[in-house]
């Protein structure tokens, strides 16, 4: 038989669990909205008042999102923070799994990648780092095809200008 204590810390345990995935739920659901360039252009318009911003936003979200996630992004929205989300999103999920740095996933791309293919290398990345990491996507021309993923100190290069690059230098140290 447990005792009292373990009890009572078993069921905090559970009600934290559950409120926090309800945040990462919400926070998710919040990126899909904020990914509208629309609203992302309006979030950021400094002729527009916090009002008319968070009421464009407000209606946006669904009817059962969190209501201290909303106002959390209200007070962001008003203080021209809408741009750190994603960094909010990350800080939480790193606070509950006990991390004291939050991992960051840098992933550069040849070209614009689309949501499905930005989700899935969420999701990927995610499964092999764990919960708590930040994503940043960039567009670099000059990879000509492929990615460069970076994950902390760990560096992924993938990319064709890469590969060129190795195997110019294996043909010239075999030339010389």
């Amino acid at each position: 038989m447990s005792s009292k204590q373990e009890r009572v810390n078993r069921y905090a345990q559970a009600l934290w669990l559950a409120q926090l995935e309800r945040w990462q739920q919400a926070f998710d659901q919040l990126s899909k909205v904020l990914a509208d360039a629309e609203l992302a252009a309006l979030l950021v318009d400094g002729n527009k008042s916090g009002a008319d911003k968070a009421a464009a936003l407000a209606k946006l979200l669904p009817a059962d999102f969190p209501a201290e996630i909303a106002n959390l992004i209200k007070v962001m929205v008003d203080a021209g923070d809408s741009t750190l989300v994603a960094d909010v999103a990350g800080r939480i999920a790193q606070i509950a799994s006990g991390r004291s740095q939050s991992l960051k996933a840098e992933i550069t791309s040849a070209i614009e990648l689309s949501d499905s293919e930005m989700d899935k290398l969420r999701k990927r990345l995610t499964d092999e780092y764990g919960a708590g990491l930040t994503f940043s996507f960039a567009v670099d021309p000059s990879l000509m095809g492929g990615l460069r993923v970076r994950v902390g100190d760990r560096l992924i290069d993938n990319s064709v200008a890469t590969r060129l690059a190795t195997l110019r230098e294996s043909i010239a140290s075999v030339v010389r």
